[in-house]
């Protein structure tokens, strides 16, 4: 197989893109849920907001994660799909953080540190 193919990192771009967006939409979902169920708790508690304000500290955690993961992953899959030589090596330091999203995510940074870590064919022995 050879791993220098230009399809192989529009795959992987592909997949980042994907993955990425996926993320970015369960985390609107995520984001307009928390705001409906602390609303609805504020009204059923008697109007002390002060209270759920663990639920804004792990919004805004979580909103952090994906601006600092997710958002340059997708960046990087729109370079991969267009070619940059610059995504590289972003793309192989994503590749193995996510090797601990088990089972998906193991799968793609394996796939990721095949194909930016392979030898050219005129460099073998």
């Amino acid at each position: 197989m050879n791993l220098h193919d230009p399809v192989h990192k529009k795959v992987i771009g592909i997949s980042f893109i994907v993955f990425s967006a996926l993320w970015l939409l369960s985390m609107a979902f995520f984001d307009t849920f928390m705001d409906f169920f602390v609303d609805k708790a504020i009204e059923e508690s008697g109007g002390d907001p002060d209270v759920f304000f663990i639920f804004d500290i792990i919004n805004s955690v979580f909103w952090g994660i994906t601006v600092l993961f997710f958002i340059p992953r997708l960046v990087l899959g729109i370079a991969l799909v267009s070619g940059q030589k610059w995504a590289n090596i972003p793309s192989l330091v994503y590749g193995v953080v996510s090797l601990i999203n088990f089972p998906v995510g193991t799968a793609l940074g394996v796939y990721c540190i095949m194909v930016f870590t392979a030898k050219k064919p005129d460099e073998d022995y």
